[in-house]
């Protein structure tokens, strides 16, 4: 007897052995059983999923002598010419060399005709989105009222290509992809029929080779058996298909969250030497970091990643091993990745990005220069707890700039820090122990070491306000920026209200209470009071109102409101020119220099500059 591929030897002869599509073939076993068949059917799905195995098994089922019946006898007359594709009354046509007008004409003029000796004639029309638009209109009459003996069952793999009004005269039911677990328990099934050993990685292997689509899968597997002999391996199964073995993939992603660019490297040059193809190697690296991270962020659905329980076991096992947002960042890399092997060498562009995997930065990785953008920005840390000498230090600008001159803290007779919390206490006291984590705070209170409350905190804190806006600048100047147009207007149960202008409550009043500037103001409030305090803002008309002068400064230091005026407006200037640029020039050049290596060849102008 001649030999029977494996797709044909196993092609479902009954509704049960379909695999998959319980769905379709529910909905067909109960139009047999109520006799509620339509006259035109529909399947739609990808290649191999039995669509038009299901279109014969529903011929089957009407013609047998014993039905029509969902469970055919396939031992009578009709149910063996049909399974054998011999009955005249079961007529297969190929669209794709049938779809003409004339073709359709014909079939339109033969359908008159009742069944030689079936009980219905079928017409199964395969890939029925090749027949032209003339063709579809030659059958439209003949698809919405056929004869009562005729029916239709037409199969696609592209029903968007039919007609409007073709699908909307047919009962359309869609088959899936087939899921990897039907797929391997079909494959096991074949094996042991046929009397083949075959061990789970071999399986596996070749489930994933069929894509979901079994008759695709049975073809794998008979070119398996083929080159395996009896005892089929993963081994065997990589060395036909070409495909990466499942233990080297694992083992890369064990390489990349261990940093091991050498042994990346030299996993690379062993599939090199191997024959492995290395564009195949980087789509099944991708396939398993995004099967990774799909069981890392929904534990709780297994469906979603295709794969056989054993694999699945495997994968779960090894989702610990990168964080999320590194498996997010492996996957968007390699995906760039396949695309730049296409054009070109496949080694080069995979190394390359196995480095930047392994090594976060190497090659001007973004992950990597991340950290050092943000230290530049933020500047060096400050220097000196609970004091604001730096006040004192800040450099007068240049006469006639029209920028307010620092006002020094006044100093105490009795102590040399004029800035610090006890040198204005009246009786200082023991500093507050820190509170526990987690202990509850209903209530915000400044602590024990501050001096006083209400108004001679607002005082304290007045006097010492330039001291807090150097410390706020020293960390950031765009934190800075924002607080600079800010004056103290009160002190109360801990909170400290914050009073802007009008001007400034689009951008400037809305950051201030916003995280990291509210902490930051925070953090130097209390460095140079003592004081630890909330931060509220209130917004004021944009009127004439002027800074208050603090206490230290005599009369004939305080502005004219002309010059008030030029003060604040370049305030303004200074504050939108921080937030564009957070990092003064000189700072900038010495930390490129310390932070990247960077060298200072040249200096020039921006464009428009004067």
């Amino acid at each position: 007897m001649a030999y029977v591929s494996l797709y044909r030897k196993y092609r479902p002869q009954t509704f049960g052995e379909v695999v998959g599509q319980q769905h379709v073939i529910q909905t067909l076993v109960h139009a047999l059983e109520t006799d509620r068949l339509h006259h035109a059917y529909l399947f739609t799905g990808p290649r191999g999923t039995g669509k038009t195995s299901t279109a014969r098994l529903l011929a089957k089922a009407i013609n047998c002598e014993d039905g029509p019946t969902p469970a055919p006898c396939g031992t009578c007359e009709q149910c063996t010419s049909i399974a054998e594709g011999s009955s005249v009354d079961v007529i297969e046509l190929d669209m794709a060399s049938h779809g003409g007008v004339d073709d359709a004409r014909e079939l339109r003029d033969r359908a008159l005709y009742a069944p030689a000796r079936a009980r219905r004639r079928v017409y199964i029309l395969d890939e029925v989105h090749m027949a032209s638009t003339a063709a579809f209109n030659a059958l439209l009459k003949l698809i919405e009222e056929p004869p009562a003996h005729i029916l239709f069952a037409m199969a696609t793999t592209d029903p968007q290509k039919v007609l409007p009004t073709i699908l909307s005269r047919v009962q359309r039911l869609d088959l899936r992809r087939v899921s990897a677990p039907d797929v391997a328990g079909n494959v096991r099934r074949i094996c042991e029929a046929e009397g083949y050993t075959i061990d789970e990685g071999a399986v596996d292997a070749i489930v994933r080779a069929g894509d979901g689509s079994l008759r695709d899968t049975q073809s794998v597997l008979e070119q398996v058996l083929a080159f395996a002999g009896t005892t089929v391996t993963a081994e065997a199964v990589g060395q036909v298909l070409g495909h990466t073995p499942a233990d080297r993939v694992f083992e890369t992603v064990e390489l990349v969250a261990g940093r091991d660019l050498a042994g990346l490297l030299g996993m690379v040059q062993g599939l090199l030497d191997e024959g492995h193809d290395l564009r195949r190697f980087t789509l099944d690296l991708v396939q398993h970091l995004r099967d990774l991270l799909v069981l890392q962020v929904a534990p709780d659905r297994p469906d979603l990643v295709d794969a056989t329980d054993d694999r699945r076991r495997q994968l779960q096992a090894q989702t610990v091993a990168l964080p999320r947002e590194s498996l997010l960042r492996a996957v968007g890399l390699l995906a760039e990745t396949v695309v730049e092997q296409r054009q070109g060498s496949p080694r080069l562009p995979l190394e390359l990005t196995l480095a930047r995997l392994a090594v976060p930065g190497a090659a001007g990785d973004v992950a990597g220069l991340a950290d050092r953008v943000a230290r530049l920005e933020v500047g060096p840390p400050v220097a000196g707890a609970g004091t604001v000498q730096v006040a004192a230090e800040r450099p007068a600008p240049t006469s006639g700039s029209g920028t307010r001159e620092p006002v020094p803290p006044p100093e105490e007779p009795d102590a040399p820090d004029a800035a610090t919390p006890e040198s204005v206490a009246p009786e200082p006291a023991a500093p507050e122990p820190e509170p526990e984590p987690g202990a509850a705070d209903p209530e915000p209170e400044p602590v024990a070491a501050e001096p006083a409350a209400g108004g001679d905190q607002r005082e304290l804190l007045e006097r010492n306000w330039e001291g807090v806006l150097e410390l706020v600048k020293n960390r950031s100047r765009r934190f800075h920026a924002v607080f600079l147009q800010a004056d103290v207007a009160g002190v109360s149960r801990g909170i400290v209200t914050l009073r802007y202008a009008k001007r400034y409550a689009s951008f400037h009043a809305q950051n201030a209470v916003k995280g990291e500037y509210a902490d930051a103001l925070r953090e130097a409030i209390e460095q140079a009071t003592g004081l630890r305090l909330k931060i509220d803002v209130v917004v004021e008309g944009d009127d004439d109102r002027r800074r208050p002068v603090p206490p230290s400064v005599t009369p004939d230091d305080a502005r004219t409101p002309v010059l008030d005026d030029a003060a604040e407006e370049a305030d303004v200037r200074e504050a939108e020119a921080s937030v564009a640029a957070p990092a003064e020039a000189g700072r900038t050049d010495e930390l490129l220099a310390q932070e990247l290596g960077a060298e200072l060849l040249e200096e020039r102008p921006a464009p428009g500059a004067p």
